[in-house]
């Protein structure tokens, strides 16, 4: 599998930041589509192979199963007239996080883009995914107020604070989409590269459990 060359330009740019590259991501089954859609880039898909616009990566998701997951607004129609197929439940999902009462507790310092006060709240035991009464987490909050050196520091540890950097609000917005509406594009392009870590990352461990249970499962002779 090999990507074209203008989605390899855009793949590295964006994986800079992280731990990923190219190849991690053709190892785990994703092909130019997938990566299209993760990358948000609509400019290359008349380019793509239109046989290929179904494949599943490693973890069994086509790229408009991707499109839904992230809510990737400007591609979920033209993949749907191309037909592509999907899950319309990922699209419902919202991730995880349940609602609170005193949205004060996190939402706030959220809104005011307070990083330190966030992370003792998170020491506390306060949940980042908490979710107000639009369905919005403290990250939706930063992302939509424009607070970038908040955003960019609880995206680039989301794992460390347990945050779903892909949950929707009632809506189906994620945090990408409000930095998007607001017009904070450079916060736009932080979520972006997260948004890809952590979705290369969840197929790694999908994989791997995957092929970690067909080893344990007894040979067809030894049933």
């Amino acid at each position: 599998m090999t990507y074209s060359t203008t989605v390899i330009t855009l793949l590295e740019q964006a994986l800079a930041p992280t731990g990923y590259c190219s190849h991690d991501m053709q190892a785990h089954g994703m092909g130019d589509w997938h990566v299209c859609v993760l990358l948000d880039c609509i400019a290359p898909l008349s380019q793509l192979n239109p046989q290929a616009l179904n494949d599943r990566d490693y973890a069994g998701h086509t790229p408009l199963d991707i499109a839904y997951r992230l809510n990737r607004t400007a591609l979920i129609g033209p993949l749907q007239a191309l037909g592509a197929e999907g899950d319309k439940a990922i699209l419902e999902y919202k991730g995880v996080g349940a609602f609170i009462e005193n949205d004060k507790y996190v939402h706030l310092p959220a809104k005011q883009g307070k990083l330190k006060t966030l992370e003792k709240r998170h020491a506390e035991g306060g949940c980042l995914n908490s979710r107000d009464g639009e369905g919005n987490t403290p990250v939706h909050w930063l992302a939509a107020n424009g607070h970038f050196k908040a955003t960019k520091y609880f995206s680039e540890k989301h794992f460390m604070f347990g945050v779903d950097i892909d949950a929707k609000n009632n809506d189906g917005n994620t945090p990408r989409n409000l930095a998007i509406l607001a017009g904070h594009q450079d916060i736009a392009e932080q979520l972006l590269t997260w948004e890809i870590d952590n979705y290369i990352t969840s197929v790694r461990i999908r994989h791997k459990v995957s092929a970690g249970l067909k080893e344990m499962l007894p040979r067809y002779k030894d049933r």
